[in-house]
């Protein structure tokens, strides 16, 4: 493998890594929405990184590493479906001031289904009646 070949590789390894363990912080804090993406890309980081290496013992050990991030990933995603189902998902959105492309129907779009009957929104910055009536269905 050439040089700028390894030095590509080492960096998906460092940036795999990095986002892996972002991840598990994540898990451990119970913020399982923003732990489930970080495991995501770390995984696909890791298998770029399986795809560029040579070394069958290193291939064998992310292969391996891999499978436990997937398994962990696939938990997380069955416990914030069922949260979903139960009723008791909860997400913060944090939108930094003057953001912009965040609609309405692109922040609820994922809650609307028909079960839901309400949608609670707590927001100190809504102070005028042409505010609220955004939300307005």
């Amino acid at each position: 493998m050439s040089r700028a070949g390894s030095d590509g590789t080492a960096a998906l390894e460092r940036a795999g890594a990095e986002t892996v363990k972002r991840a598990v912080q994540l898990d451990l804090a119970s913020r399982f929405q923003e732990s489930l993406v970080c495991y995501q890309e770390g995984i696909d980081l890791l298998l770029q990184v399986v795809k560029a290496t040579t070394d069958e013992a290193k291939k064998h050990r992310y292969r391996q590493k891999i499978s436990e991030y997937m398994t962990r990933a696939e938990d997380i995603k069955k416990h914030i479906e069922k949260e979903k189902q139960d009723g008791k998902y909860h997400k913060q959105i944090r939108i930094e001031e003057n953001a912009t492309g965040f609609s309405y129907e692109k922040i609820f779009s994922e809650y609307l289904t028909e079960i839901v009957s309400e949608v609670w929104v707590e927001d100190p910055y809504i102070r005028h009646v042409h505010q609220a009536s955004r939300y307005l269905v």
